[in-house]
């Protein structure tokens, strides 16, 4: 259960740091973003990849929590792409 929240937050992290980016915040939320609210989203981004180490650094101590940090943040980006390409996949309404 703790690897699932996890990967979600290390989701969530990546999607942030997506909509900070202009490329982006087309595909998310189907217009631009404003550098206000894009510098949260980069601010909210690096702290739940923070907190998605503090969290396996507590649970499975600091080396074995890191290592499968690393394995959980990875499947995590790649489940944001893959959110991110059906997103811009999408017919526009």
């Amino acid at each position: 259960m703790i690897h699932t929240l996890a990967i979600a937050l290390a989701c969530a992290a990546f999607l942030m740091l997506a909509l900070s980016m202009k490329r982006h915040q087309r595909d998310l939320v189907g217009r631009t973003v404003p550098e206000a609210r894009a510098r949260l989203a980069r601010i909210a981004g690096w702290l739940l990849i923070a907190l998605c180490w503090a969290l396996e650094g507590w649970m499975l101590g600091p080396a074995l929590g890191t290592i499968v940090w690393i394995g959980e943040v990875s499947m995590g980006a790649w489940l944001a792409i893959a959110i991110i390409n059906w997103r811009a996949d999408r017919p526009a309404r």
